[in-house]
């Protein structure tokens, strides 16, 4: 019976080394395709969480205008588009451009898509619990393209058009 135990215990810690493995190859691939994105470095303005409705709609200064189209694959709104011009604001807020108002996970201003130099980028404007670009958390402005998966508390939205 103890040789039947051993046994089994060294094909358990076999399991267990090859499940550590696999985690670390996953965390070492995520984070060398986060380097391959391209983030779009820029003079944002602090966005305090108490600020009065009568600010501008933009936060920078993005002057450049675009249209695009977004479609809600989960969440409250899934299955809606947004078309929205560029630079335009996310979040509860009724000022901004696209009201996710029934999300109780988006902030009132949560995030912002502004054109730069021909392409899309969105940022983050300091929300609490943060914007996502095809899983992972944006620390800095991000390029987006057609196919990205942009995810501001529930709603997930895709990029169809710019």
């Amino acid at each position: 019976m103890p040789l039947l135990l051993l046994s089994a215990l060294k094909y358990v810690l076999i399991a267990l080394i090859w499940l550590f493995f696999l985690f670390a190859m996953r965390a070492v691939w995520r984070e060398t395709r986060r380097q391959v994105r391209t983030t779009v470095a820029t003079n944002l303005v602090s966005v305090p969480t108490n600020e009065p409705a009568a600010r501008p709609a933009s936060v920078g200064n993005h002057t450049q205008k675009a249209s695009g189209k977004l479609l809600v694959l989960e969440g409250p709104y899934s299955g809606r588009s947004f078309t929205f011009e560029t630079p335009s604001l996310i979040g509860r807020d009724p000022g901004c451009s696209i009201v996710l108002a029934e999300d109780s996970f988006v902030s009132q201003r949560h995030a912002e898509i502004y054109l730069d130099r021909r392409h899309l980028v969105v940022a983050d404007l300091g929300s609490r619990n943060g914007t996502f670009v095809n899983g992972d958390q944006l620390e800095a402005p991000m390029r987006v393209t057609k196919g990205d998966v942009i995810q501001l508390g529930k709603t997930a939205m895709k990029v169809v058009a710019k």
